[in-house]
């Protein structure tokens, strides 16, 4: 490994003579191959399932715009060939720098292939383009920033230009991504028969959910919601100014996918419920609790870095004083930490909230076709309180369970053994008084929570009634 890396420095990852930075052989070797290496097996695996998808109006989606972002797509790999070419005269041999800019040099070919493809075949902005044009980016922003300090713009400028010319073409091929397909694509054609409407259809603009249309940014920040924020800050809000529900979660496609998973397991002969709603929003699920997981270990970070932020500050002109460079980290790291945090927890909320209404919608129907299905004699086993109860209080409460409190059963021991090893770096020993205080009120609680129960359990019994 030590001939793969041509640099001094070794692999790092911290560069030892320059703060906050990486060594390039860590940039090239670790960052850049391993980004465009994943990069390349994405595109392929989403360019098998492109090719199953149909061809859309080639009038409607070959625009100026996509010619323009197609161009710089293909100025990116120019780029990128260039700066490859420049790297294999200067390194004659297999090293981590022309691996590096190999394994660029072919991502940015499958990204131009994959542009085209999408363009043809997906109305939204593709997920893989973006996210790999906004890591580039960064990664390139990274890699000049190491030449400037380098002075490599003084030793080896063709190569260094090579980069900042790719970094720019990236930067506008992931600006130009970003913009919506024209919406001539989602019109009714003129001889579209009024009567024949659908507001379920997907394809009519106007009552398909912006949701369904929005890239992975706009999802991210909720910016697909600020067309109709902004209606509903000129005017009151009318039905008809409201779109209709995205089609994973209509009632009517929640439940048909509830009961056949349903009647699957009843095939099976042990049922379960918990196996049926997993496989019927346990994407959702999963998806909510990567996003708590995200922002539980996040938000411990931010004290560590106002921490060491303090601590720059308070060494700040002495002998021991940080570089400057760490205090810019720092304080961008809190931003950058706190602005993730946010996101991950409302990514989080919008996914609980998701699944917890579709568990309700799929408990709440099949109550009610078991209901229907009674004979006359099970029927008189059961009141109408009961069964009111069970369709809208119990489905309730299971699906609360299921979406939000199934979290807190890791989330909250996590979040209490990461809290106290924080407390103990700070404090010592004297943190586990705290922690005894609270040994000591387990039973306490345990009592109060054993009475609120069996209140409860006395309230719902009046409610059947």
């Amino acid at each position: 490994m030590a001939g793969f890396c041509p640099s001094s420095e070794g692999w790092g990852p911290l560069s030892p003579s320059r703060p906050v930075d990486f060594t390039v052989c860590f940039q090239h070797g670790a960052l850049v191959s391993g980004l465009n290496a994943l990069f390349i097996v994405a595109a392929i695996v989403r360019l098998r399932a492109l090719s199953h998808a149909p061809l859309l109006p080639r009038e409607l989606v070959a625009g100026s715009l996509f010619w323009v972002k197609l161009s710089l797509a293909v100025a990116t790999l120019a780029a990128s060939m260039a700066e490859f070419a420049i790297v294999l005269a200067d390194f004659s041999r297999v090293c981590a720098f022309t691996v590096a800019l190999g394994l660029q040099t072919a991502a940015a070919a499958a990204a131009v292939r994959l542009h085209y493809r999408e363009q043809y075949r997906n109305r939204i902005a593709s997920t893989p383009l973006l996210l790999f044009w906004l890591a580039t980016v960064m990664l390139s922003l990274m890699r000049l920033r190491t030449a400037v300090s380098l002075d490599l713009v003084e030793t080896r400028p063709s190569a260094v230009i090579a980069n900042a010319l790719f970094m720019l073409a990236a930067l506008a091929v992931m600006a130009l991504e970003c913009q919506p397909k024209p919406h001539g694509l989602y019109q009714l054609p003129d001889d579209y028969d009024e009567d024949e409407l659908d507001v379920h259809d997907d394809d009519v603009c106007t009552f398909q959910s912006p949701e369904e249309r929005a890239n992975v940014f706009s999802r991210l920040t909720f910016s697909w919601m600020t067309p109709l924020l902004e209606q509903g800050f000129r005017k009151p809000l009318q039905m008809e100014d409201t779109w209709a529900l995205s089609t994973q979660y209509r009632p009517d496609v929640a439940t048909a996918k509830f009961q056949r998973n349903w009647q699957a397991e009843l095939q099976s002969g042990s049922p379960s419920l918990f196996r049926a709603t997993m496989r019927t929003c346990g994407l959702s699920w999963a998806l909510s609790g990567l996003n708590k997981l995200v922002s539980d270990l996040v938000a411990f970070l931010n004290p560590i870095l106002l921490s060491r932020l303090i601590g720059f500050v308070s060494k700040y002109r002495t002998a021991d004083a940080e570089p400057i460079e760490n205090g810019y980290f720092y304080a961008l790291a809190m931003f950058v930490v706190a602005s993730v945090k946010t996101i991950a927890y409302e990514q989080s909320c919008v996914h609980n909230q998701q699944v917890k209404n579709l568990t309700k919608i799929s408990y709440t129907t099949a109550i009610y076709r078991k209901t229907m299905a009674l004979s006359n004699d099970a029927r008189q086993q059961y009141n109408v309180g009961g069964i009111v109860t069970h369709m809208s209080v119990d489905s309730e409460r299971v699906a609360e369970f299921f979406a939000n409190f199934s979290h807190h059963l890791w989330s909250l021991p996590l979040q209490i053994v990461l809290a106290l090893y924080l407390l103990y770096r700070t404090l010592g020993w004297t943190t586990f008084a705290g922690v005894l205080a609270m040994v000591i009120s387990i039973p306490t609680l345990a009592r109060l929570s054993r009475t609120m129960r069996d209140m409860n359990k006395l309230l719902m019994g009046y409610r059947d009634q």
